[in-house]
């Protein structure tokens, strides 16, 4: 998920100082124009942070810094083995882009700085959590998940609302269907952009169609004092859903929390 500025703070996120270097180990095919993609990270200890957080890449792709460095979200927790993932979708004639879906290599080696990044879960038990997110916004809630799944939570409940075109573009199906079935107090929705039917495959997920806004607006009806909103997409989408929590749900602004990419 690419990343160049924090609209929520307003500031461009570049204070680490300690440069490493990454090896390419390996890339897979998630969906049409959407790979995953590995990094071993070079480090004597492990580079811990939390899900949600980020790395800044420097690529071999410009002269200057605004042409090479590219931040994208950490899409897997940390498990002490170094080893980042990436999901990354591809823009044509995007300097980034061309780069990872047509000259990087397994065994070739960037530079990378960070983590970075304060779009983590919330520390307060008692928040319960609504997760909207659109494309490769699922970066930062598949790592929250992971770690969700592995270690338990005591939040009262999180809610899921993840936007995609059709079936054949969500990401991370299986890990979501598990999560449907094993995490408790959570519900996911996958909500269809493209599509005319919904699925007739079983499932634990709950399938909409259209785009997620009419869903979590329906589904989550009245504000809460005790809920946090975390948003993850493109720009439009983000605006989109910031001005529907808070002018339609009558949602506080401090409850809203949100990563943009692209």
């Amino acid at each position: 998920m690419l990343k160049l500025f924090c609209k929520f703070c307003g500031l461009y996120l570049d204070m680490a100082v300690s440069w490493y270097d990454a090896e390419l180990i390996g890339q897979k095919v998630e969906a049409t124009g959407i790979n995953r993609f590995w990094f071993q990270i070079k480090s004597d200890v492990p580079l811990s942070y939390d899900p949600g957080q980020f790395f800044t890449l420097d690529l071999p792709i410009g002269e200057k810094r605004i042409d090479r460095w590219r931040s994208y979200t950490i899409a897997n927790q940390f498990d002490g083995s170094n080893i980042v993932e990436f999901i990354i979708s591809y823009k044509k004639n995007g300097l980034a882009s061309e780069y990872f879906f047509n000259e990087i290599n397994k065994g070739d080696t960037v530079k990378l700085k960070g983590p970075e990044g304060t779009f983590v879960l919330p520390k307060a038990k008692d928040q319960r959590i609504v997760m909207l997110a659109a494309g490769t916004g699922i970066a930062p809630f598949r790592a929250m998940l992971q770690e969700l799944s592995s270690q338990g939570h005591s939040y009262p409940s999180i809610d899921l609302y993840f936007g995609t075109k059709t079936e054949k573009t969500i990401l991370y199906l299986e890990e979501l269907e598990d999560w449907a079935h094993f995490v408790e107090r959570l519900t996911i929705h996958v909500c269809f952009s493209r599509e005319s039917k919904i699925p007739k495959t079983k499932s634990k997920l709950n399938y909409h169609l259209g785009y997620i806004h009419p869903v979590y607006l329906s589904q989550q009806k009245a504000a809460s004092k005790n809920t946090q909103y975390l948003i993850c997409g493109w720009s439009a989408m983000i605006d989109e859903s910031v001005a529907h929590l808070m002018n339609t749900m009558k949602v506080s602004r401090e409850q809203i929390r949100y990563e943009l990419f692209g």
